[in-house]
């Protein structure tokens, strides 16, 4: 079994040091005042800043600083600062964080978010690490989430988060990467040991026209050899074989980019001899095209019926760039009735040669994929898909093929093994970004009349 990382023993770690850690006021279980929370940052400060960081805080009500940490996570190498402020005045459970970044001289506050707590204002904590500034809350007993964000090129961005749900049977960690966009799930037994894990890509699909901008990430890629599930020992790195994958869509088609990096392409010398692939797999819904974007693991995600889903494989033979062109077979148990469709005949796909390896591009009718799509740019939804690049360097000896594929553990008939494609609506993002100078940007625009 492949071991991603010992989560258990960094999650609680982690907690430990939010919840525990001296710069924080939880050994107390009572805030401070700012003049107090001064004097522990002169040790890291200028006064000035510090007066920068007075000046931005709430005005009027008194507050208590309840967790703060210093520490760079703007990637600039100054330190940086987070707090959580908690004013008493205030009837609701709720604290608020504050993010500072030292830029030109000043701590400028890049973001701000109120934050529920169930008992104690200490549940919602701190921590700078990694270059990141992590926020654990509380949600109910034996349920913890804790944001890592990242300040990079004018934005506060969601770098990952992570949920942990933890029972006398035991615990389920979930990892989502919005940055390198992936999802990783770990169950432990009671006594800690890991029971399952598993690691798949998430590839969010915008619509073709929507502008795209830096704070979000588009392209997952597999280039580790836990996206080796097959031919692992063949496998020589991510020069040999990995993958890079893009989608979008519009009102007609499903439109996938596939990059693969191949140091020794084999095209085959006739339809039927052993030669570079590519394989993509849809679970198409029988009943319900939608499934909801919800942070529940996938094992838990479970079909109403056991005939609520079927099968639909694409199979790319890449050609050899020059008189054989790529051809497209289809997989199916109505494959007949498919390929008779005129869905079908509208997919069509162009396979084109890079010095590293090739391009890939699928135009793919969402008809074919989603029976319904009329849901498609209204509300958001994930579809279950995976993507197979079979890498073969003799071809004679098929048996040595490398398989690099979009999930660690992927099994063509077992739903759960799949990878995501999100559909996003006009306007709607994967993850979360808050650009520092929007509300300056749009408070001057309108001083301006526009």
């Amino acid at each position: 079994m492949r071991t991603f990382g010992s989560y258990g023993a960094r999650w609680w770690a982690l907690l430990t040091v939010l919840l525990l850690c001296p710069c924080s006021t939880a050994l107390a279980q009572q805030g401070t005042s700012f003049d107090e929370l001064a004097q522990a940052l002169e040790a890291h400060f200028d006064r000035a800043l510090i007066s920068d960081v007075r000046a931005q805080l709430p005005l009027g009500a008194p507050y208590e600083i309840w967790g703060w940490d210093a520490g760079d996570f703007s990637g600039d190498s100054y330190p940086d600062l987070a707090l959580t402020v908690f004013i008493p005045q205030e009837r609701q459970r709720r604290v608020r964080v504050y993010a500072f970044v030292d830029q030109d001289g000043f701590l400028l506050n890049v973001a701000s978010m109120i934050l529920p707590y169930i008992e104690l204002p200490l549940e919602v904590g701190i921590a700078i690490s990694d270059t990141t500034c992590f926020i654990t809350q509380k949600h109910r007993s034996g349920v913890w989430s804790i944001r890592g964000y990242r300040y990079w090129l004018g934005n506060f961005m969601l770098w990952e988060e992570r949920k942990l749900e933890s029972s006398s049977k035991g615990s389920i960690e979930l990892i989502s990467n919005y940055r390198w966009l992936y999802k990783r799930e770990v169950r432990f037994r009671p006594d800690g040991g890991v029971s399952a894990e598993r690691q798949s890509v998430v590839v969010p699909v915008y619509h073709r026209r929507q502008r795209l901008f830096v704070g979000y990430p588009t392209d997952a890629v597999c280039s580790l050899v836990d996206y080796v599930p097959k031919g692992a020992y063949y496998w020589e790195g991510p020069q040999d074989a990995s993958l890079r994958i893009r989608a979008v869509y519009d009102e007609r088609f499903l439109y996938i980019a596939l990059w693969v990096t191949d140091n020794e392409l084999v095209t085959g010398r006739c339809d039927t001899c052993s030669a570079d692939m590519l394989r993509v797999w849809f679970i198409r819904s029988k009943l319900d095209t939608t499934v909801s974007v919800a942070s529940q693991p996938l094992r838990q995600q479970k079909a109403s019926h056991t005939t609520s889903w079927e099968l639909l494989g694409i199979n790319l033979r890449i050609g050899d760039f020059a008189e054989q062109p790529p051809q497209v077979t289809l997989h199916s148990q109505q494959w007949q009735e498919i390929a008779r469709s005129p869905s079908w005949r509208r997919t069509k796909a162009v396979v084109s040669r890079r010095p590293d390896g090739y391009t890939a591009k699928l135009r793919i009718p969402l008809e074919l994929v989603l029976g319904t799509p009329d849901t498609v740019g209204v509300t958001p939804f994930r579809l279950r898909f995976a993507a197979e690049a079979v890498d073969l360097d003799n071809e004679f000896r098929p048996e040595e093929a490398s398989v690099v594929c979009t999930s660690s553990d992927f099994v063509v008939e077992d739903l759960n093994t799949y990878a995501e494609l999100v559909f996003l609506p006009p306007g709607q993002w994967y993850g979360e970004s808050r650009n520092v100078l929007a509300d300056i940007l749009a408070d001057e625009l309108l001083r301006l009349g526009f």
